[in-house]
């Protein structure tokens, strides 16, 4: 089961859903975050957290969701009410009628082979302190994101992550190095921070992390 209520920093938890790689996170600010990943315009304005992968995923684990153009792992375009958006076939359902189970699998092994430990290519979710809305559309909650390969973690898997950074309505990050430190990560944040930032996310390990 995911773990619920408030993320704190430096602690490990389980996540199911939707996941991309570390190229695409980074040291970016909320609205880069939101047109890369494929989150509503001002979802993240409240904030966000950044976990790291903190285990080995198996192909039993997740499912191929293509990119982030493919809002929700489905394929077309995102819908205006939640009916209509869940009726778009998603992605591995594509994919293993193309395949075969056999070859969906195969597929997935050879993803697995390109995720990385450590670095751009490191499995990293992003989760808004804003909460999924069950008013808004899908097509402006979840629009098309900037193309980043994304994989869907199933609900029966407990996939452990490292809540490695937090950012909170002003673009303040506090980042579970070790020690502990923050910068500023808006629009108009310095280049030395996004590059300390981005550092940490590329080469956190259990080791070297604040607890």
């Amino acid at each position: 089961m995911d773990d619920h209520g408030p993320l704190v920093l430096g602690s490990e938890v389980f996540k199911t859903g939707d996941v991309t790689q570390n190229r695409w996170v980074g040291a970016r600010s909320g609205r880069e975050l939101e047109r890369n990943l494929g989150f509503g315009a001002g979802r993240l304005a409240r904030g966000w957290a950044v976990l790291l992968l903190w285990q080995q995923l198996q192909p039993a684990d997740f499912d191929s969701s293509g990119i982030t153009l493919r809002s929700g792992g489905r394929e077309g375009l995102p819908a205006d009410t939640p009916e209509a958006d869940k009726a778009r076939r998603r992605v591995s359902v594509a994919i293993k009628a193309e395949r075969g189970k056999d070859g969906y699998v195969e597929l997935q092994r050879r993803a697995l082979s390109t995720i990385t430990e450590t670095g751009p290519d490191r499995i990293v979710k992003v989760i808004p302190v804003a909460r999924h809305s069950e008013t808004m559309m899908p097509s402006e909650q979840y629009p098309m994101g900037g193309g980043g390969l994304q994989w869907t973690l199933k609900k029966h898997s407990r996939v452990k992550f490292f809540v490695a950074m937090t950012v909170d309505a002003n673009g303040i990050a506090l980042v579970a190095a070790s020690p502990k430190f923050s910068v500023f990560l808006g629009e108009s944040a310095a280049y030395d921070d996004r590059h300390r930032v981005a550092r940490f996310l590329d080469e956190a390990k259990p080791q070297t992390v604040g607890r």
